[in-house]
């Protein structure tokens, strides 16, 4: 066996450029040489230890195939967009991503002729316009005007039972369409009495016999989250909904609106229904939020500011530099909480976030509708989320948003996190950040409820749900609310906060205050009502 001979300085830093790890050196050179022995002769020689860069080369492509933008790209690393366009060009990417390029040419190929649209009128049309007029093949409708259409989608998340005693009481024998309804049971009655269950048994009865394959049964989750992170509804899509909070599908571009139990079960029935054009309101969003505010109170401020007179019925649609920032997660809540002031619909436009989101749940193509340019509305807001704070409002009333440190103090007994408005991932991490190696006050009940089974899952992978366990809470299983009854109310000397859309099912007889994630989880530390600017991370 020929003596081991120890490589030089030079020859090491030649094969450390070549092979990186001191294993794989070891490796090529063979003869026993093992790799602490190649870390013995490095550390001999005053070389250190081979630095892998922090991004590889295949994670900036595949980021930039992605988002093609360096802002949005570097967000998703959690650099700044300077910082994401030097590692680009350190492995020499410049080249915009196919598929971007494809979907921008997609578009610009279906943009209709501008000089024909000026000739004719139109071309000063809102989001729902635009979708409405398509489905009646017209050139444009105005608010207002009455136009029968086809829904791509029909979610019944309220009043299911109602709308299935209307429909079999109108002697229909089959649906229209079963691949076109969606029934989560979750929320599905107008009641939670005793015929409950004889209830859901029909409706799964009548799922089946129908072959509706959309039917979501307990424990899967809020119905609007179901429906938007299944992909049944895209950009572009005009759909209903029985009841009234219709309005968070609009964060996909989409347009919902609400109809009774009885217009529902003929839609069912035939497939159309006859609506007037509703109009609609631009809000400008701008700014970014300070410390401690979130989506949450940018639209509780808004809808304080604007109040039920001037939005009830109306459209919102959302635009700005702030929308632009927000994830389609913080999209969800503020199109949700847009049917507090009284919005028939809420909509924010179809983008690149809106893109990423959607493609890999769509079950279908679809085509994205965007404003005119000089598109016509009844009346237009700015809004600047840098002068906003962290705020309350007091039982669901518009008129009494107040900042939380007017309310410091203020003790509590009960804290609810989750449902549709505050119950994704995004919102569990920012309660998991704040209670870490931290205890819920002794004198609070603290209630954690993920918004679906999926946001639960990753909640559980992440050990978020070990956070909330050790920290005191209690964790409910995804979904609906109505099956609240077994959780503790307040009583008439108690206050709570909660995060949830309708403050009335654990009201009872004290005062209820709707808040965002972060002051919930900040004042349930604590006790009493605390502005969370001091709890959360930069």
């Amino acid at each position: 066996m020929s003596p081991r001979r120890i490589p030089t300085k030079g020859e090491l830093l030649r094969l450390q450029r070549l092979y990186r790890t001191d294993k794989r050196i070891a490796d090529v050179l063979g003869n026993g040489v093992t790799e602490h022995l190649v870390a013995y002769w490095r550390r001999k020689k005053g070389i250190a230890v081979y630095s892998f860069p922090k991004f590889s080369e295949k994670e900036i492509r595949e980021i930039w195939d992605r988002f093609g933008d360096d802002f949005h790209a570097g967000m998703e690393l959690g650099i700044s967009k300077a910082a994401f366009y030097n590692w680009r060009r350190r492995y020499k990417i410049t080249k915009k991503p196919e598929a971007l390029k494809l979907e921008q040419l997609s578009l610009e190929l279906n943009v209709p002729d501008r000089r024909r649209q000026r000739q004719s009128g139109t071309g000063r049309q809102t989001i729902v316009q635009k979708l409405l007029s398509q489905r009646t093949e017209k050139e444009s409708v105005i608010p207002g005007e009455s136009v029968e259409v086809e829904p791509d989608m029909v979610v019944v998340p309220d009043d299911a039972d109602l709308v299935l005693t209307h429909f079999q009481q109108a002697g229909v024998t089959y649906v229209w369409n079963p691949n076109r309804i969606i029934i989560p049971l979750d929320a599905a009655l107008s009641g939670n009495g005793p015929g409950a269950t004889r209830a859901h048994k029909e409706l799964r009865d009548f799922a089946r016999r129908q072959q509706i394959r959309n039917l979501f049964d307990f424990g899967e989750g809020c119905p609007q989250q179901l429906v938007i992170e299944k992909g049944l509804v895209l950009p572009g899509h005009f759909c209903l909904a029985s009841g009234s909070r219709s309005t968070s599908l609009g964060c996909l571009g989409a347009v919902m609106l609400a109809v009774d139990a009885e217009s529902m079960s003929r839609v069912w029935a035939t497939g159309k229904i006859q609506i007037n054009v509703p109009e609609t309101i631009r809000i400008n969003i701008t700014g970014r939020p300070p410390r401690g505010v979130f989506v949450r109170d940018v639209m509780q401020q808004i809808a304080a500011h604007l109040g039920a007179s001037k939005v009830e019925g109306k459209v919102l649609e959302f635009y700005g530099a702030g929308v632009e920032q927000m994830s389609l997660s913080e999209r969800i809540t503020l199109c949700h909480l847009s049917a507090v002031p009284g919005a028939r619909a809420a909509i924010c436009p179809y983008d690149g976030t809106t893109r990423r989101y959607v493609n890999p749940r769509a079950r279908r193509p679809f085509a994205p509708i965007t404003a005119d340019r000089d598109a016509e509305y009844t009346s237009e807001y700015s809004f600047d989320m840098n002068t906003m704070k962290p705020n309350a409002m007091i039982s669901g009333r518009m008129e009494s948003v107040v900042p939380v440190e007017e309310l410091d103090g203020i003790s509590i007994r009960q804290v609810f996190v989750g449902g549709i408005t505050s119950g994704r991932f995004d919102d569990l991490k920012v309660v998991a950040d704040i209670f870490k190696g931290k205890r819920v006050h002794p004198d609070v009940r603290c209630i954690i409820q993920p918004a679906s089974r999926a946001i639960y899952l990753e909640a559980l992978k992440k050990g978020l749900i070990r956070v909330f366990v050790e920290a005191g809470s209690i964790i409910l299983n995804p979904g609906s609310l109505l099956m609240g009854a077994r959780l503790p109310l307040l009583s008439a000397d108690e206050k709570g906060l909660t995060t949830h859309f309708d403050p009335s099912f654990m009201v009872g007889e004290g005062a209820l205050y709707q808040v965002s994630p972060a002051t919930a989880a900040a004042s349930a530390l604590t006790g009493q009502i605390t502005n969370p600017a001091g709890y959360v991370k930069v």
